[in-house]
């Protein structure tokens, strides 16, 4: 039993900075493991480092592409929603069901883009599920149609 504990404590991610925006309006980094990705991270850490999505429409439209394809996703739990300025949602896997929390976060005073932060909450090592899902958030901003719901991850 202790040896279940102590690999359960290895492999989340206890080392995780707080999530929601800092007192200076920014995303918290990553934790030492690479099983995270962040626009907040320091821009040469190659493994953490994801630079944050731009768009080329009006940050209202943004924010309400990104809710929707979370609101209508499968696997998805909208934890917290502040309208035009911050979503923050836990994505379940298909099958084994491990958690991963994505954060996005649109700041007024900057040039239309879309600070990321996408963690897995268990394991050190993620295969970068969670670039891929920032990628899609990517596709989405940049497609000229509606975004779709699906369950890649």
């Amino acid at each position: 039993m202790e040896l279940l504990g102590i690999f359960i404590t290895c492999c989340m991610s206890v080392l995780s900075p707080f999530s929601g925006i800092t007192s200076d309006e920014k995303l918290h980094g990553c934790t030492p493991s690479p099983n995270c990705v962040s626009s907040a991270s320091w821009r040469y850490n190659f493994i953490h480092y994801t630079s944050p999505i731009k768009y080329q429409y009006s940050q209202k439209e943004a924010f309400q592409r990104l809710h929707s394809y979370l609101q209508n996703s499968e696997n998805v739990y909208l934890e917290e929603v502040r309208p035009l300025k911050y979503i923050r949602a836990t994505y379940f896997t298909k099958v084994l069901r491990f958690p991963d929390r994505i954060e996005l976060f649109f700041p007024s005073h900057t040039k239309k883009e879309i600070h990321v932060r996408s963690h897995s909450w268990l394991g050190f090592w993620d295969f970068f599920a969670n670039r891929r899902r920032i990628q899609r958030f990517r596709k989405i901003i940049q497609s000229q149609t509606s975004p779709q719901s699906d369950t890649l991850f």
